[in-house]
């Protein structure tokens, strides 16, 4: 996970962390707490070598929230020997740092260190990497699942794992999904109408389409596996994939990471979950959320959203290229033209530029306005026209 982009489900997240922050205890927020300009801190980092990132952002309004990065921070994670790695910044919010075998080290302790540009001082609990044991197995059954609708069930693949219980391996475990999935966009002729002022073909360079979309999965999965028995940990469930989606539609990728956490990291992360999913929202029972572990060092009556670990990591990929049984539910108007747009030349250019495919629909050909990402697959969240490396 940690050298990927920020999962910023973005507010979403910090909202459902709301104040998982300050030192480890259960508490209810008051009311006072629940304001814009508390600080964010999403910064969980993983034994893997390689590019890892830090992502520093102050909270906006509740009922309209958008993300309001913090730029320049002064970001440090030193271990207990003293040794430390600067994370810099890269773009408003985000740091980043190159870290290696030198300074990972199964068994060591790393705490978090941060210095705002107003000069206020924060830092975390030391949190140690523990040895992680491995991933034996992913797999999928073809399944179907109730909905809330008693008459609806949904179609789909469930997924699972079988892990390996190691007793010399940390006992508390957090699993991270991240899926990759390839989309065609159909091969309609694209026009563009920009502040030219021309209705002209759209040029290749923005006419993609086949992209494969990458993103992490919200949900969070943990486990304590101190009192299982057994040497393997058999269909432990994970995500579930309707047909009602483009995601198996033509290649579906399931990326599991496998995370060994400290106690105090597992508490964290077990009490979200129980928060983000139980029902309702998080205000609704007035449910004990959980603190992080990072705070003022000035000032531990202050709130930080937020949690820093660092874990040892296992991960492991599998594909679905085709599942037996299972129809998809192809959407035949999927990116159709609609309307003409009418007086295009009296448009306010912050409105340009429209997008236009050609098409058969129903039997018809037609011309008119679509989604930039019907036309440029790359439009979609998440979406690259790049074949990953892993394809």
């Amino acid at each position: 996970m940690g050298a990927n982009q920020p999962k910023y489900s973005s507010w979403i997240i910090s909202l459902s962390v709301l104040f998982l922050s300050g030192c480890i205890e259960q508490y209810y927020p008051e009311k006072d707490e629940l304001k814009p300009g508390t600080l964010v801190v999403l910064a969980h980092l993983t034994s893997k070598p390689g590019m890892q990132f830090i992502h520093i952002s102050r909270s906006s309004a509740i009922i309209y929230p958008k993300y309001d990065p913090l730029s320049y921070c002064y970001i440090e994670v030193v271990n207990l020997g003293g040794d430390s790695k600067e994370f810099r910044e890269t773009e408003p919010g985000r740091y980043c740092c190159q870290l290696d075998e030198t300074f990972l080290h199964i068994g060591e302790a790393y705490r978090l260190e941060i210095i705002t540009p107003e000069g206020s001082r924060y830092a975390s609990g030391y949190e140690t990497i523990y040895p992680v044991p491995e991933i034996q197995s992913i797999y999928f059954a073809r399944e179907n699942h109730a909905t809330r609708d008693l008459e609806i069930i949904e179609e789909g693949i469930q997924f699972y794992m079988d892990f390996e219980v190691e007793k010399d391996s940390g006992r508390f475990l957090r699993w991270n999904l991240v899926e990759t999935y390839e989309i065609h966009n159909p091969d309609n002729e694209a026009w563009i109408y920009d502040v030219d002022r021309r209705l002209k073909i759209a040029p290749d360079s923005i006419t993609w389409r086949r992209c494969w979309i990458s993103r992490e999965l919200p949900e969070i999965y943990t486990l304590d596996v101190g009192n299982v028995d057994g040497e393997i940990y058999r269909r432990f469930p994970l995500n579930f994939v309707s047909n009602e989606t483009r995601r198996l539609h033509i290649r579906y990728c399931l990326q599991v990471e496998q995370l060994a956490l400290s106690q105090a990291a597992f508490f964290y992360w077990d009490e979200l979950r129980k928060n983000i999913q139980s029902q309702g929202n998080l205000f609704d029972t007035q449910a004990a959320l959980t603190h992080g572990n990072i705070c003022n060092v000035n000032d531990q009556k202050e709130a930080v959203i937020g949690y820093f670990s660092i874990s040892s990591l296992h991960e492991k990929r599998v594909f679905v290229d085709d599942v037996p049984d299972l129809d998809f539910q192809i959407d035949p108007y999927y990116c159709a033209p609609g309307d003409f747009p009418p007086f295009l030349s009296r448009i306010n250019d912050k409105y340009l530029p429209y997008y236009m495919v050609s098409a058969r629909v129903e039997g018809i050909w037609r011309t008119g306005e679509v989604h930039k990402y019907c036309v440029d697959c790359r439009d979609y969240k998440g979406s690259s026209h790049i074949k990953p490396e892993f394809w």
